[in-house]
């Protein structure tokens, strides 16, 4: 009995699901990550151009791949980008999943000029398999490192700009705030293309915060709460952070993420769209010290993510956080399709967090 590739419909979600939550993110936080109800409908959710991919071996699900593209600024143009992910089998699969008749089926309806993927650094054996060239089939190389923080409301955060004031957005503020994130946004790879706000893939007017010297922009980002979409659960707690668990209280003084009951879903937003004009340091640790205040009023926790080399990077390593680092690669179809390949400058690169 073979497996046999189709594209899924929404009443494969439930298939999907089963693959989806037997992977845990292992160490010394067992964190889940799912898309419940249903993943399908979650997919399609965050591009009307997603294409997910199933394999059944005997009606049973035991594969899955999916690709959403999105419009993004590549080297300071505008192209369809497709992230691959939910790239994954039954565990107690005997038989092989043919994943390079995937990206065939599925290269054509994702008509992307680039393709990306996030891998949890210490599964090394799926990035060694992704990065081995072979004749004629994609393969992946690196990009940069990703780390993502999970931020306390009470962590400490230096305003080193007293003379800059912030305030929550408006809708009036809606031209100003698409101006600002195609400049600074758009000068960065893999930034997606905003043309409006509101919707299911970006955030409202309202949700968005500015920093600002008489009322130009300094510094922008979002709390998007994307619960309805996507959510982590936290399975299991082994090691020090089991015992740092008893001492919530004393641990959310300190500015240290209070770590939430075993088998609970995260109640968090992201910072989105995290932007600082010239990516100034010191307006990126300015808006960080203001938003803290409007994360405490809903949320225990707020997270946001940046590749190694962004300038934000050494601003977020300096607050106490919860961290975990995945590898950015891009998966090359040059030898695969004959695609062009597009070159861009893998370190000048802005991916979204709450977009992963």
């Amino acid at each position: 009995m073979s497996n046999v590739f189709s594209f899924a419909k929404s009443e494969d979600g439930a298939g999907i699901l089963k693959i989806m939550e037997s992977d845990i993110a292992r160490g010394e936080i067992r964190l889940l990550y799912t898309r419940r109800p249903n993943p399908y409908d979650s997919f399609m959710k965050e591009s009307d151009k997603s294409v997910v991919g199933i394999f059944k071996r005997g009606g049973e699900i035991v594969g899955t791949i999916a690709g959403i593209p999105r419009n993004f600024y590549v080297a300071g143009d505008e192209h369809n980008a497709c992230y691959v992910t939910n790239m994954k089998r039954l565990h107690d699969l005997k038989s092989r999943i043919n994943w390079i008749e995937a990206f065939e089926k599925m290269y054509d309806p994702l008509d992307s000029s680039v393709y990306f993927c996030s891998v949890i650094k210490e599964n090394m054996d799926v990035l060694k398999m992704l990065k081995k060239e072979r004749p004629k089939l994609p393969y992946a190389v690196d990009m940069d490192g990703y780390r993502t923080y999970i931020i306390s409301p009470t962590a400490p955060v230096r305003n080193t700009c007293a003379d800059l004031k912030f305030r929550r957005a408006t809708e009036a503020d809606s031209a100003d705030i698409l101006a600002f994130l195609k400049t600074w946004g758009g000068a960065k790879s893999l930034f997606p293309v905003i043309d409006c706000l509101g919707g299911e893939n970006v955030p409202e007017a309202k949700d968005f915060y500015i920093l600002h010297r008489d009322g130009n922009i300094k510094a922008l980002g979002a709390l998007w709460d994307r619960s309805d979409t996507k959510q982590y659960v936290v399975e299991e707690y082994s090691g020090k952070v089991a015992l740092l668990r008893a001492f919530n209280p004393l641990i959310s003084r300190l500015g240290y993420v209070r770590i939430p009951p075993e088998g609970t879903q995260i109640q968090f937003a992201f910072l989105s769209f995290f932007l600082a004009e010239e990516y100034k340091c010191d307006y990126y640790r300015t808006f960080l010290h203001h938003i803290r205040r409007e994360v405490s009023g809903s949320y225990d926790m707020f997270v946001l993510g940046t590749n190694d080399h962004n300038e934000k990077r050494e601003v977020l390593d300096e607050v106490r956080s919860l961290k975990f680092d995945t590898q950015l690669c891009e998966v090359v179809m040059e030898n695969f399709r004959g695609a062009k390949r597009l070159n861009f400058d893998y370190t000048n690169i802005e991916v979204e967090c709450a977009l992963l």
